[in-house]
This record gives C-alpha cells, sequence and structure tokens, in this order.
C-alpha cells in the first residue's frame, strides 16, 4: 500500500445502551468526529475510516476492533498517518496513546488531532503537551470509573436496582416514556405469573425437566425463543431479587430492595429446600475401606527414601505394607555423582512394624528418677544465664509494639492490605510462639505426655495411634524387611534410650514361612 494512506479514527462514547437516543447520547457525534478528521488530512491522499461505534467500547482498554485494526495496519506499514477528533476519543489511556504515537513514529508516519488542528505534534514541546493530555484523558477516565462504582454502591445501599431488568419487571416510566429517577422496577404481571411457575416447578424437578415442561405447555419466554436450561438457571440466580431483596458482589450481600417481591417466603422456602434435596439425591459417595498406617509419614527405607502405605487385598482378606516407592519403580533418586540410586527393598509389613515401634515406646522411656535429675539440671543451666529466661518477655513486647507500629502504617497507607495481612500473620505466629520458649514449661509438658503415653495407647483407635506415635517418633528406619533405629523427636529425645530395634519383619503376619 502506498505511503500516503492514511486512517481516520472514530470512536463513540456510548451513554445509554439500548436507548432509543444512544447516538445522540455520545460525547461527540459521529458526523462532526468525522468532519474534523477530514478537514485534517493532505490533499489527494487516500484514507480509510476505522470506527469504534457500537457496544461497550471503553477507550481505556485496547480490546476494541477498532484499535486493534489501527494497531495491525501501523505494524504492517504503508501508514502515512492517523488523524482523530482529540486525544480523548482515541484512547482514555496515557500508555496506549504515546504507544501508538511512537509506533507511528517508526514507520514515518504522524498523528493529528482534530481539536489542535495547527500544532506540530513532533515539536518537543508539543509532544509533552500530548503527554499531558494523554494522562488527562486517563485521569477523566478513572474518575469517571471511580464516580460510576459509588454510584452503582448508593443504588445498592438504598434498595435499588442495577443492571437490565430482570424477567418479571421493568423500570418504572412517565407517560412520555421517559425513565422516572430515581430508578425502581414495577412488576410485569403476566411475567410474574411466568416467573412463579418456573420457581413451583424447580421445587420438584431440575433444570433441564422444567424447561421442558414449560415448552411443552407453550409457555412464552420474553424473547422469542424456546426455554434451556441455562435461562431456568439464570431466574434460580435471581431468587433473592424475586423476593424483594437486591445482591452486591454475586450474593455477598442481601439487602432489602426498593421493588414489589414476586415470590412469597412459603413459596421461596420451597424451591430451595426442593433443590437441595437434588442436590444430595444421589446419595452419599460409595463408601471405601478406611485404612489407617499407623506410622505414616515416620518410615524411610535404607536408600533415603520415605515409604508409602501399600494394601494388598486377596480373596476377602488384606494385608498392610510399607513399600519403598524407589524398589516399587515409582520414585527414583539421584546420588551424589548424578547416578540413579537402585533399592531392591521388599515390603515391610505394617502391623508388625507398628508393633515394634509401639513396645518401643512403651519400654525406651527413661525411668522417673532420671526424668527428674535431667529437669534439675535444666534449671540450674537455665539459672546461670539470667538473660535467657527473660528473652521470651522482651520478644513479646517487641513484637507487641511492632504490631501496632504495622497497624499505624497500613492506616496511613504506606503498605497495602496484602503486605498487612501477611506480616500481621507472621507476627502473630511468632507472639503465639512465645510460650514455646520457656524450656521448663516444654520440658514438663512433654515430661507429662511421655508419662501418660502407655495408657493412651492401651485403648486407642489406630487413628489416635498414629497421633501419639508422631508426637514422639521422627522417623523410623528400615531396610528390607528390616527394622533399624527410631528416631524420636527432639523435645522427646531427652525421655527415650537411644533405640536400635534390629527387627525381621515376616513377609505375611499369618504366615511367617512364607515369603515371596
Amino acid at each position: 500500500m502506498a505511503a500516503h494512506h492514511w486512517l481516520v479514527y472514530r470512536r463513540r462514547s456510548l451513554k445509554r445502551l439500548g436507548s432509543a437516543r444512544v447516538v445522540a447520547s455520545a460525547d461527540v457525534s459521529d458526523a462532526v468526529q468525522l468532519e474534523r478528521c477530514l478537514a485534517l488530512l493532505p490533499v489527494g491522499v487516500t484514507y480509510d475510516v476505522v470506527d469504534d461505534l457500537g457496544g461497550k467500547q471503553s477507550g481505556r482498554t485496547d480490546k476494541r476492533n477498532g484499535w486493534a485494526e489501527i494497531a495491525r495496519r501501523i505494524a504492517g506499514g504503508g501508514i502515512a498517518g492517523v488523524v482523530a477528533y482529540d486525544v480523548s476519543r482515541l484512547a482514555r489511556n496515557a500508555r496506549l496513546i504515546l504507544n501508538l504515537k511512537d509506533a507511528l513514529e517508526k514507520q514515518g508516519g504522524v498523528l493529528r488531532l482534530g481539536t489542535m488542528p495547527d500544532i506540530d505534534l513532533t515539536r518537543p514541546e508539543v509532544q509533552f503537551l500530548l503527554t499531558s493530555l494523554a494522562g488527562a484523558a486517563q485521569l477523566q477516565a478513572d474518575l469517571d470509573s471511580a464516580r460510576m462504582v459509588g454510584m452503582m454502591r448508593q443504588t445498592f445501599e438504598t434498595g435499588g436496582h442495577r443492571g437490565k431488568d430482570p424477567m418479571g419487571y421493568t423500570s418504572a416510566r412517565d407517560d412520555k416514556g421517559t425513565l422516572i429517577q430515581p430508578r425502581s422496577l414495577v412488576v410485569v404481571p403476566e411475567e410474574a405469573e411466568v416467573v412463579r411457575r418456573v420457581f413451583a416447578l424447580l421445587a420438584c424437578h431440575p433444570l433441564v425437566e422444567v424447561a421442558a415442561i414449560l415448552n411443552r405447555e407453550g409457555v412464552p419466554h420474553r424473547v422469542p425463543r424456546p426455554w434451556t436450561a441455562a435461562a431456568i438457571r439464570d431466574l434460580w440466580r435471581r431468587r433473592d431479587l424475586y423476593l424483594g431483596n437486591v445482591t452486591s458482589k454475586r450474593g455477598l450481600e442481601v439487602r432489602p430492595g426498593r421493588h414489589e417481591a414476586i415470590l412469597t417466603d412459603e413459596v421461596y422456602r420451597d424451591v430451595v429446600v426442593g433443590v437441595g434435596r437434588r442436590r444430595h439425591s444421589k446419595g452419599p459417595k460409595p463408601r471405601t475401606a478406611k485404612r489407617t498406617y499407623v506410622l505414616r509419614g515416620l518410615v524411610f527405607c535404607a536408600c533415603g527414601a520415605r515409604m508409602r502405605g501399600d494394601t494388598r487385598v486377596s480373596r476377602g482378606s488384606e494385608w498392610l505394607y510399607y513399600q519403598c516407592p524407589v524398589a516399587d519403580g515409582k520414585m527414583a533418586i539421584v546420588g551424589p555423582d548424578g547416578e540413579l540410586v537402585e533399592c531392591h527393598a521388599r515390603r515391610l509389613p505394617a502391623r508388625t512394624a507398628e508393633q515394634a515401634v509401639l513396645d518401643a515406646i512403651r519400654t525406651f522411656a527413661v525411668p522417673e528418677a532420671t526424668m527428674t535429675a535431667a529437669r534439675a539440671e535444666l534449671a540450674r543451666r537455665l539459672r546461670q544465664t539470667p538473660e535467657a529466661t527473660g528473652s521470651a518477655a522482651r520478644d513479646k513486647v517487641r513484637l507487641t509494639a511492632r504490631l501496632g507500629k504495622l497497624a499505624d502504617l497500613y492506616g496511613w497507607g504506606h503498605i497495602d492490605e496484602a503486605r498487612y495481612r501477611a506480616d500481621r500473620a507472621e507476627i502473630e505466629a511468632g507472639l503465639a510462639a512465645l510460650s514455646e520458649d520457656d524450656r521448663l514449661v516444654k520440658f514438663d509438658r512433654t515430661r507429662a505426655l511421655v508419662r501418660t503415653l502407655p495408657e493412651a495407647m492401651a485403648g486407642a483407635s489406630r487413628d489416635r495411634l498414629q497421633e501419639l506415635v508422631a508426637m514422639v517418633v521422627e522417623r523410623v528406619e528400615a531396610a528390607d524387611r528390616q527394622l533399624g533405629a527410631i528416631v524420636w523427636q527432639p523435645a522427646a529425645r531427652p525421655f527415650f534410650a537411644t533405640s536400635t530395634l534390629g527387627i525381621w519383619c515376616p513377609w505375611r503376619e499369618s504366615n511367617p514361612r512364607r515369603r515371596p
């Protein structure tokens, strides 16, 4: 295409979508924009008119068909320039305007504006002016957006409806057809009967069946089209509206509306109960056998992999094992030299291994006299380091003060909500953990746990046994059906002797001599 070809861009800001006076409600008419733009074109050039005149064509976004066409044509080359009525008609986004101007200049093209016909936009001082105008256009768009959000919020808080007229209602108008302000909804009797019919059917029928019944009975839709499940669902989602309420944030906020209700409380309650019943009508999911592995997450193979629970079922019986994922081919481990580590460990029978660990917990606890002596020694050492005993109190004062300062920073606007929530959670976690800093308190708590463990394990379920074991055991080492050492939790290590089990676990608990 020749380099003398121009593009004329028009964009209309629609104020009342759907109104008969939609064109007249634009900021600047289409004809005025075209007239001003054509007056700026050099004599003898060719041009194309690119429009963004329909739908919600916001100047703040590049998601516009006309704008996308302008960008595509400029990138393709051969465009001598782009002319628009003014900066705000071109876009209400400073980034979009400046990027367009930069793309034009790289192709040797120019930008002209109808409101600035005699100004050379290539001059440095004019480029600064253009940048200022682009920022002003975006500021105006941001202010309009904030004003619209505030107006919509005020409409909701006063019980007004926002959006299109829902089925069953229409906006109140005077004798001349002019919308009465503030806007309010009035019931359309024939549509209201359809809405009541739909909700009466929803109490007993799913969406698809309701649509089929309405189509079979010839019940008219607001628009000339058949009823569908999606149309019925749309009415169901507006159930609060038909009860006389208005909603915001997809139903998170509900307030009494200014319009008359179409549904009664009794009908609303019946349909909610009916829909809720159908959601659970299929019954609970099939129950599967729950298998609890007491040492879940605690057993480690000699190759270093954490062993996983594995159940084998045959002829109505089941056997529980701990299986190494490396030996089972479901996991790979890379050695220090980059080689793959091989493992051929066989499955570890769960019941035998669990019983061995439970017996170790019961029998490996140190005598009570040893615990008492250990506590006295801990107290003596703490008294020799007085600065340690007051550290918890000092940390509490420091964290509390930091929490107050954080609230001030958020209130002053120096940090955003996400940063405030994250830092506050961190501080509160630190405050909650301060009680754990007292070593004597922690020692006494663990000591009481060790004392009561045998009694607690005596009548505990497998789920409870799993919790109790995890309180004192950090890991259990195993190697090819051979249980090795138990590594106790750091807090529990003073209360248990070093335990090396060295127990051979047979392949079948019911038949120890049977091996693969």
